[in-house]
């Protein structure tokens, strides 16, 4: 079942913070995917320091970072192999479901159980945290 706590830590990284975790990333020859226009995806969240205490209490290990520089499309629409937990920590996003739509805003995490199919819609610039367990390690 889809869960959405609001404000569930509104202790968030700066827009500073994310846009170092990116550079970070790209500088380091890691993993960083774009798709649409000004949509990036990075694979270090993990090494945000506002990200390792919701790991901890989430009992997680997996951090990406998605951000929206203008509002738009993301992924389309897909389903994830594993549980997800998705901390939105700038900006607002809609999730749209088969049966219903979330709108999520700065501090709010949002569950979405393995194989269920969303979209998500960026409102306005926006970035977020997707958490899950990496089973690769």
């Amino acid at each position: 079942m889809i869960k959405h706590t609001k404000k569930y830590n509104l202790n968030v990284p700066s827009w500073e913070t994310l846009l170092e975790n990116l550079n970070w990333s790209i500088t380091n020859n890691k993993i960083v995917k774009h798709k649409c226009p000004g949509f990036l995806i990075s694979h270090q969240a993990y090494k945000i320091k506002e990200v390792k205490p919701i790991l901890k209490d989430l009992k997680l290990n997996d951090a990406h970072l998605y951000i929206n520089l203008c509002k738009g499309d993301t992924m389309g629409r897909h389903w994830d192999g594993t549980d997800v937990y998705f901390w939105q920590v700038k900006g607002t996003s809609i999730w749209h479901f088969d049966t219903k739509k979330v709108t999520l805003k700065t501090g709010d995490l949002l569950y979405i159980p393995k194989k269920t199919w969303h979209g998500v819609e960026a409102t306005e610039p926006r970035a977020g945290i997707s958490m899950s367990i990496d089973y690769t390690e």
